[in-house]
């Protein structure tokens, strides 16, 4: 292959790479930035601290080398004790001026004096001699250059020992204040600045075009702005301390032994570039697979956001195992990119380790060289090799660290690309006259094509004008470019040629928001914010008054069903306004839209979601509404707009015809065809039409109303009209005043009334107890053999420690030798050395290795199995989302109150199994303290039992700053974590309805409202920040005090000659050595406690049994299925509202015999939905029961009842995968035939063979998808075909279609539900007429059943509803 093709291959690779990778949206080249950059969004107040904190970590790194350097000169003093000891030993004089004259003589070989010596001393010094020959210091060289061997005064000796302990407790001290500044003060300031860059990033995604929405995923932004700002916090926080604090010790270490000796410093530098060149290996692959790792994880959330989001439909389908499979399917590489780290890590770490004790022998063999030439004293050669290994130590513990900078600094390019994006379409720019506008539209000629598929255009050069208070109706197939007049009119994309004018005037002119405040909107899949409903009602005018909500409410036809609710107006609407029916959810937008006052009114298909009698009601409202401004009506029931002032029908982005209804129909052309397809035959007696004629509040609206008329032979609907358009002008006037003037504003009066409530801080109960070790045992089974490395590398690396502490005192004590015994002792423990280097090589990857390979296959079966446990609970799991008691408020759900929303189950399935999978990393490093504490203190005891005891008392204070750091970490993992549940909550939700805040201007209430949900907690967080930092501080200083201690009461030991200098040492060391092991136990206890903390959520969710189980083997099946279905004596609530009864049949019943069809009629809210999930046992109700085949729909194996009924909702739920994907998503193992042929019958075959990609088209996420209302359904439609069921249900399944599509589908499904048993429930009469049994409810219970004609006959319900629908369309013929 050669170089070129290399090449090629390598952009074809790095192409693909830039893919996946996420924000690389749109082409768009994501800028890298230096690490410097990341601290761009400090204010003042950071920066002083980031400078205190800097200040800090400098001095800290300082305490080190003065220490090694007091340590030095501490050893030439012991060398000087020892001499003093062992003489007074050998010659029995214990007077020190006797000692001096011998030693005198002795050197000088003045033997003159001895007369006078003996006479002087009474010593007899012949013995003396004898005593010296036979002593290990008969060939010392008292008068040697090494100058240490001469003789002292034992006073003079503890003089020196006194100056150089203070120095220790002044090092002590200093270092206390150092490391308290450096943890507080970058702990802090870090947090800061990502609460600032989090809310920075949301500000910027508020921004956004629509466009660049649609190329993203709602639920992977949101998961970016959390696991990339933790990669941030980690970057820019105490890691920078810990890094210059490192470096700090590394230079003055080195110029400490380079001053002490620079030859033998030179020599122990070899290891430098071998040091360099492990670290930089590590940096590169870790950061590498560092990153595939985040962008995978970034997919995987995309998905279960999106799962989650249409539970309904994959649990309709059976396919949770598919969505599991997808799930898993891009969640296997996670693991094999997380064992590739984990194999680097290990082996790196070895080697760097292996190389440092390698370094050590040089030390060893050189430096007894120099001591013997006396070119050094022993003093000075632990001072270099004291100096070099600490150096080399601190400098190795940066490749991590490092590691930490370049993923933060990966992860910041792509949030800061978002913060400084600057949006295609600018919201700032534009002027913002003084008077609203007239409300005068004009089209010229306006071409459009969609950003996200640029091959196809969907308006082709159509023009055309709408007065100042008239009503245009836009009418046409589905997919004809009707809903992108209005979202051209709302500016959510720029048009691609031609012009919009409002006013006259160019509408890029204006500023967008200004525009949006002067346009209400309603459309077609209405959209709700977790919130109350007077809040969403008043969302966009937050100064309104619940005097004007309400009025606001009644004009949308909404007060009464509101007031019935056990909290009225306070009610929770749920994520998605999930809690309430279409129509009601449809009557809250209208009322929503109202509250602003709007000169223009956008309406695409606004009542599509409501029964006939709502619709008739909120037709009128809305006519009288749009009374004075210029309305644009999109409909596919024809008759909502025969009152427009002009009709135009589109198709396929062409204007076909325009005009009145009446021209319209004279006309004889598609829109004659379209109405004549709709009508419903009414039989037409004489009386009817009479009663028809006072019934028909549309020729009411009609008449201008006079308020001071005569009101005697007025009908009741005139009364009611009247009233409701006084009230209309008294509350437009009320709003305009309230809202015109404010409505720029921000809107803080908006505050959740959650964040106030729930503000206590939260305290954990003990970790230890709580963790459940028998599971945890039985998940690491299957990887029992890297768990044994880890174990075994934990053993070996928690015994090195003590056993360098052995053998480092060892080696020191052949400092107190001379000549060929010190070269050997040298040479001895050099070999030692190097021993101890490779064994630490394997124990390091044995345990990193291990441990984190393990951890990485748990954290993948973790995330496979939550995701598992959670798709297959029943569908009220993603229901209890706390209804507005405010218990959602910070926070995630505890056990106690499991509320939960996709958003915060989401963040749990990316936080949760992350954290368990340090635990066995953690369990293997506490595992090796134990090790060196019991190898460290056996040590210590043999060595000398007294001195250990006395250093016990140190023992308990290193473990206070331990658990200081402790306790505040563990609560500052909770607040955390909470903060970020809440605040993506309100990300994913203001992103998945990213349209509608866009309309009614919400950027600035969402990005206060998430601002308020992160620095809610803050002031907690700052607290434990500053308490856990004292714990480190204190750690850190006790150590120098335990020298302190132990250089003290060790010389008394050795003066006493009750210990040796060499066991001193040992122990010494053996308990400092120990004590810094348990001090670093201090930094793995609060990833432990996250770890096992996290381990409980896991198994939370891994065990929670779901109430309905669809992977239950259990119950009938393959028995011959019929179909025939009765509900009877059925009483429900659904558990997110337990107090609300939604249907109380009482005794009713309703029973619908094999292959007939049965609808279901009535007001919205009604009980008509419940009952369709009842059947597939979405919810099972409390009391009554379902039947199907004469056997209750319980005792059914779920899986198989379910694979013989099709469905299709409301609000089609498609997928973001391909077309082809969506439709065999309702049959696993349909071939393309089938997939074309079910397709060909939802009428959607021929549409989707228009498209560019065909059936590989994909469909486009949840708030942005690329289809229409209408192509969506027929998608649906052809999924639910393509599994041939026995049983359909069909929720308002052709509401989101326009007249001709209606029609089409209305025969296909009716084709469809031949020989089927069907299930239907819609609000437009026409298309039930042909029912077998239709079955009027309200308020839950059954009011009337039979069929058309009998129902007709009644005069009930069902009657008035067929006139209030059908209206005026037969007059107007």
């Amino acid at each position: 292959m050669g170089f070129k093709d290399k090449k090629k291959e390598h952009n074809k690779v790095k192409n693909k790479e830039k893919k996946e990778d996420v924000l690389n949206v749109g082409g768009e080249d994501v800028k890298s930035i230096s690490y410097f950059q990341l601290f761009r969004y400090a204010n003042g107040r950071d920066k002083l601290m980031i400078f205190i904190g800097i200040f800090g970590a400098l001095m800290q790194g300082a305490t080190l080398p003065f220490m090694i350097n007091s340590m030095g000169d501490m050893t030439n003093i012991f060398i000087s004790l020892v001499v003093n000891t062992t003489l007074k030993k050998i010659t029995g004089i214990q007077n020190e001026d006797a000692l001096m004259d011998l030693i005198k003589m002795k050197t000088s070989n003045d033997f003159s004096q001895i007369a006078s010596f003996e006479q002087k001393y009474k010593i007899d010094i012949n013995k003396l001699l004898e005593k010296f020959k036979n002593s290990e210091y008969k060939d010392f060289d008292f008068n040697s250059a090494q100058g240490n061997f001469e003789f002292k005064y034992i006073d003079d000796i503890f003089k020196d020992i006194y100056k150089f302990l203070l120095i220790l407790g002044i090092i002590g001290v200093v270092s206390f204040i150092a490391s308290f500044l450096f943890y507080a003060f970058l702990n802090v300031s870090s947090a800061r600045q990502t609460i600032k860059i989090r809310s920075l990033v949301y500000n910027s995604l508020m921004r956004q075009e629509i466009a660049w929405h649609e190329k993203t995923s709602p639920g992977e932004l949101s998961s970016r702005i959390i696991s990339d700002t933790l990669l941030i916090e980690e970057g820019i926080g105490v890691k920078l301390g810990i890094l210059l604090q490192n470096v700090c010790t590394f230079l003055l270490c080195f110029a400490l032994a380079l001053i002490n000796g620079f030859k033998l410093t030179l020599y122990m530098a070899i290891i430098l570039p071998f040091l360099v060149i492990i670290i930089t290996v590590m940096g590169t692959v870790l950061s590498k697979y560092t990153k595939k790792v985040q962008d995978a994880y970034g997919v995987v959330g995309g998905i279960a956001q999106e799962a989650f989001s249409q539970i309904r439909t994959i649990v309709s389908f059976g396919n949770e195992q598919k969505e599991i499979d997808r799930y898993v399917e891009k969640l296997k590489p996670t693991k094999k990119y997380g064992i590739i780290k984990a194999q680097t890590f290990g082996l790196c770490l070895g080697a760097l380790f292996c190389v440092v004790y390698c370094s050590y022998s040089i030390a060893f063999i050189k430096g007894t060289d120099f001591i013997n030439k006396g070119e050094m004293d022993g003093g000075q050669v632990l001072k270099v090799f004291m100096g070099v290994m600490m150096g080399a130590m601190s400098i190795s513990g940066c490749g991590n660290i490092l590691n930490s900078f370049g993923e933060a600094t990966g992860s910041a390019a792509k949030l800061f690309h978002i913060i400084e994006r600057k949006p295609k379409i600018d919201a700032e720019v534009g002027e913002k006259p003084e008077k609203p506008v007239s409300g005068d539209i004009e089209f010229r000629n306006v071409r459009f094509t969609y950003p996200a598929r640029p091959d196809v255009e969907i308006l082709k050069g159509i023009s055309f004008i709408c007065h100042p208070g008239q009503t245009v109706a836009l009418v046409g197939a589905s997919g004809s470019g009707k809903s992108t007049v209005v979202q051209l009119l709302e500016r959510y994309y720029e048009k691609s040629e031609g012009e919009i004018l409002i006013d006259g005037r160019n509408i890029e002119e204006y500023n967008i928001h200004w525009i949006r405040t002067q346009i209400g909107l309603v459309s077609q899949e209405p959209t709700l914010f977790d919130a109350t409903i007077a809040e969403n009602i008043s969302i966009a005018c937050p100064n309104a008054t619940q005097e004007q909500i309400e009025t606001a409410a009644k004009l949308a036809n909404a007060h009464e069903f509101i007031t019935k609710l056990p909290k009225g107006y306070e009610t929770s609407t749920g994520e998605r306004g999930l809690q309430l029916s279409g129509g009601q959810k449809q009557r809250i937008c209208i009322a929503r839209a109202l509250m602003m006052n709007p000169k223009i009114l956008l309406l695409d298909e606004a009542t599509s979601a409501l029964d006939n009698q709502s619709e008739k009601i909120v037709q009128a409202a809305l006519e009288s509404a749009s009374s004075g401004r210029s309305t644009l009506v999109i409909a596919h029931r024809l008759t909502t707009v025969k009152n427009a002032d002009c009709i135009i029908v589109m198709d396929k982005g062409v204007i076909m015809e325009s005009g009145t209804h009446n021209e319209l129909m004279a006309k004889q052309g598609i829109y004659y065809n379209l109405v004549k397809d709709q009508e419903m035959k009414v039989e037409e007696e004489k009386q009817e039409s009479e009663s028809e004629e006072e019934y028909d509040p549309d020729s009411v609206a009609i008449k201008p109303i006079d308020i001071n008329e005569n009101n005697e032979n007025g009908s009741e609907a005139d009364l009611i009209n009247k009233r409701e358009t006084t009230t209309l002008s008294r509350i437009i006037s009320n709003i305009s005043n309230a809202s015109f003037s404010r409505r720029n504003t921000t809107m803080n009066s908006f505050k959740s009334k959650s964040s106030n409530k729930n503000s206590q801080p939260i305290t954990g109960g003990s970790i230890l107890t709580s963790m459940d070790w028998k599971r945890y045992i039985s998940y690491n089974k299957p990887v029992w053999w890297a768990n044994l490395l880890g174990i075994i590398g934990s053993c070996f690396n928690g015994s090195i420690q003590p056993l360098f502490a052995f053998i480092f005192a060892s080696a020191m004590d052949v400092f107190n030798k001379q000549g060929q015994e010190l070269i050997d002792g040298g040479r001895y423990w050099g070999i030692m050395f190097i021993l101890l280097g490779v064994a630490n090589f394997f124990s390091f990857y044995c345990q990193i290795g291990g441990f984190s390979t393990a951890g990485e296959y748990l954290s993948y079966t973790f995330r496979k199995e939550m995701y598992n446990s959670m798709i297959r609970q029943e569908v009220g799991f993603f229901d209890t989302n706390d209804i507005g008691s405010g218990n959602e408020g910070p926070g995630g759900p505890g056990p106690g109150n499991a509320s939960t929303s996709t958003g915060t189950l989401t963040a749990k399935l990316a936080t949760e199994a992350g954290l368990v999978q340090g635990l066995n990393i953690n369990l293997g490093s506490v595992f090796e303290i134990l090790i060196t504490i019991i190898v460290g203190f056996l040590i210590a005891f043999l060595n000398g039992w007294k001195l250990t005891l006395i250093l016990m008392v140190c023992v308990p204070f290193l473990f206070i700053g331990t658990f200081l750091q402790m306790g505040a970490s563990k609560n500052k993992n909770e607040e955390k974590r909470r903060v970020l549940e809440n605040s993506t909550k309100v990300a994913v939700e203001s992103l998945v309805s990213v349209k509608t805040v866009y309309a009614l201007n919400l950027e600035d209430h969402f990005r206060q409202l998430y601002y308020e949900k992160l620095v809610e907690p803050e002031k907690r967080l700052e607290r434990k920040y500053y308490i856990s930092s004292v714990g480190t501080g204190f750690s850190n200083a006790v150590a120098f005090f335990a020298y302190i201690l132990g250089f003290y009461v060790g010389a008394k030991f050795i003066t006493n000659g009750e210990l040796e200098f060499q066991n001193m040492f040992k122990v010494l060391l053996a308990i400092i050595f120990t004590a810094t092991a348990v001090g670093r136990a201090s930094s793995i206890a609060p990833d432990y406690d996250k770890a096992a903390e996290a381990f409980g959520h896991v198994i939370e969710i891994v065990d929670r049994p779901s109430k309905i189980n669809a992977s239950d083997t259990r119950g009938i099946k393959d028995e011959e299925f019929k179909g025939e279905i009765s509900f009877k004596n059925l009483r429900f609530r659904y558990p997110s509202r337990p107090n609300v009864t939604v249907l109380r049949m009482g005794e009713g019943k309703i029973e619908v015999p094999e292959g007939k069809m049965l609808a279901l009629v009535g007001g919205s809210g009604c009980g008509k939905s419940t009952i369709i999930g009842l059947l597939p046992r979405w919810y099972d109700a409390q009391h009554g029961e379902v039947l199907v085949d004469g056997h209750r729909n319980t005792d059914y194996n779920i899986k198989w009842l379910r694979e013989h009924i099709g469905i299709v909702n409301q609000e089609p739920s498609l997928f973001n995968i391909s077309i082809k994907e969506n439709i065999r998503y309702g049959k696993e193992d349909a071939t393309d035939e089938e997939i074309y042929e079910a397709a060909k019958k939802a009428n959607i075959h021929d549409f989707i063979m228009s498209l560019p990609e065909k059936y590989d088209t994909t469909v486009g996420g949840l708030g942005t998808s690329k289809m229409s209302g209408g192509q969506k359904q027929r998608v649906a439609i052809a999924r639910a075909m393509v599994r041939n069921p026995k049983v359909l249900l069909l929720d308002e399944a052709t509401s989101a279609l326009d007249a001709e599509s209606e029609l089409v589908v209305q025969k296909a499904l009716e084709e469809a539900s031949q020989g089927r048993t069907t299930i239907t429930i819609a609000h437009r009469l026409s298309t039930i007429k042909n029912a077998d049994i239709i079955v009027v409810m309200k308020d839950g219970r059954i009011i009337e059943q039979g069929n058309h004609e009998e129902l007709m006959a009644k005069k009930g319900e069902y009657y008035d509803m067929v006139l209030a629908g059908d209206g005026g369309v037969h007059k107007a013929q």
